[in-house]
């Protein structure tokens, strides 16, 4: 299907969508009328309240991982996942390929390649391909975060792709923001709050702190959600060098000899709290 027939049919598909907003069926039609217009494997919907804990609004992830593996991600590992950290930060509504959301190192990081605590990686087949995420604020502070997924037996998704999904962004904003405004009272109260501390500093500053400094506390925290040496380096004005020392200081002081033993660590820490 070339990409004019393809977007014929999304706007051909609008009014069924309008007809079932607030009523069931309306995610799995939302999802087939967008893989016409770029096939996709997977997706998600999830309700970011602010610092409040996620919903998550539609399963379309079949049977990728075990029911446990999701409950631990609304119970605490979202703390790590670059798409709550950009709700969190307010960024621009839109289409967005979360490599342009994540730190620079996170696709090749321990959360996204572990199907111990990502809902969307498969235990049999591995990592995905490509992730890409429609954000659109339900009110300020409320976030709604709409996944397709690739899995990792299809490419990732072509520049046409993308641009022609990018077309739909505005419909599928209002389409998916009328379906679940009704969430949106529940986050008045926190939707004009400044995040100036969030669940996860909150986390990482209760992980160990009588065998880590502040600073080292601050290192881990960078380097689990997915930043290199270097990111960290430039975030924290010091330099690359220096941030590898911390690392190996923070491995001697944890007993440990890795970054995976470190992100495990953490994760049984993060779980044990909530």
């Amino acid at each position: 299907m070339n990409g004019q027939t393809a977007l014929a049919a999304w706007h051909t598909a609008t009014p069924d969508l309008v007809a079932l907003i607030g009523k069931q069926g309306f995610a799995e039609r939302l999802d087939a009328a967008l893989r016409a217009v770029a096939p996709f494997d997977l997706s998600c919907i999830f309700a970011y309240p602010g610092r409040d804990r996620p919903r998550l609004l539609h399963d379309g992830l079949g049977d990728i991982s075990s029911s446990q593996i999701m409950r631990n991600y609304l119970d605490g590992t979202y703390l790590l996942d670059a798409v709550y950290s950009a709700c969190l930060r307010r960024a621009p509504p839109g289409l967005h390929r979360l490599v342009d959301l994540a730190p620079d190192a996170f696709i090749e990081a321990e959360y996204y390649n572990s199907p111990d605590v990502h809902p969307c990686i498969s235990m049999e087949s591995g990592s995905l391909s490509e992730e890409i995420v429609f954000l659109t604020p339900l009110q300020p502070g409320f976030y709604l975060a709409y996944s397709l997924l690739r899995a990792n037996s299809s490419a990732t998704f072509s520049g046409a792709d993308f641009e022609r999904l990018r077309q739909t962004a505005p419909l599928v904003a209002m389409l998916i923001n009328r379906h679940w405004e009704q969430l949106a009272p529940a986050a008045a109260t926190e939707a004009d709050q400044p995040h100036d501390t969030d669940d996860v500093e909150r986390a990482f500053a209760t992980f160990v702190p009588s065998r880590l400094t502040r600073r080292e506390q601050t290192i881990v925290s960078l380097v689990l959600r997915g930043h290199s040496s270097m990111s960290i380096g430039r975030i924290l004005g010091i330099a690359e060098g220096t941030v590898k020392i911390h690392r190996k200081n923070i491995y001697a002081k944890l007993d440990i000899s890795s970054q995976t033993e470190l992100f495990n660590l953490f994760i049984k820490h993060l779980l044990s709290e909530r």
